[in-house]
């Protein structure tokens, strides 16, 4: 039944419901990939550090019962730290507020990181890489979290380099060791290769930065992020 004056445009309403339907979408993945992300790049590496951790108490149990004691107390505190970090994301879930506080500067990342980890590290720092968007700090606090931890967890090596570098366009990241190396390739990731090379390299490539990684068996591993800044003073 047709009403004089009346124009249905079904194929129209159509098109529109289907582009809305697909940004809805897009927003939920983008969402849901945030959120893995932060869990990956806290959560998870923090828990993993604790167990490794409380791994070695047998042995010192026997061998240092002092020292024994002291790996305990500071694996109860990275516990602590992690339930704090828990509900501080049900609470975000729940009332769907942003996450205001102030990311800690690159360099006492670093320093966090490589305390969690136990890791002997040579940091090198070229330019005011803390002069940077808010949005590529978060990335590159994401890419030194993430190597760092498949330094400590993977490649057994005595030390690790890490080399910050900030410039007119861009802050550069070199993590490299020489450790037991990383089974490849890395140009193509697949979903049962290397999860966590695959949140960093989908956060770098989120904000049009690059990412090499290069990793031979036996001879280390080496990951360079390059993530554009715009302007950056120099010190």
């Amino acid at each position: 039944m047709s009403v004089p004056g009346m124009h249905v445009r079904h194929g129209r309403q159509s098109t529109a419901s289907k582009n809305a339907k697909s940004t809805v979408e897009s927003l939920m993945l983008a969402e849901r990939t945030r959120w893995a992300m932060r869990i990956h790049d806290g959560l998870t590496q923090s828990v993993t550090s604790a167990v490794l951790e409380l791994q070695t108490l047998r042995h010192r149990l026997e061998t240092d019962p002092q020292a024994a004691i002291e790996s305990i107390e500071e694996a109860e505190a990275e516990i602590r730290k992690d339930l704090r970090e828990i509900r501080e994301i049900l609470f975000e879930l729940d009332e769907g507020m942003p996450h205001t506080e102030a990311s800690p500067s690159l360099a006492r990342f670093v320093a966090e990181v490589v305390e969690r980890w136990k890791l002997p590290a040579r940091v090198s720092v070229e330019g005011d890489v803390d002069h940077v968007p808010a949005r590529v700090q978060e990335v590159a606090h994401s890419v030194i979290a993430e190597a760092l931890a498949n330094v400590a967890k993977h490649s057994g090596a005595p030390e690790v380099s890490l080399r910050l570098r900030a410039s007119a366009g861009e802050l550069r990241i070199e993590v490299e060791d020489r450790g037991a190396g990383l089974p490849g390739p890395f140009d193509d990731l697949n979903e049962d290769q290397h999860f966590g090379l695959r949140l960093m390299r989908a956060r770098v490539n989120g904000i049009d930065g690059t990412l090499e990684i290069e990793s031979t068996p036996g001879s280390g591993t080496r990951i360079v992020a390059c993530l554009p800044v715009g302007e950056v003073r120099e010190r």
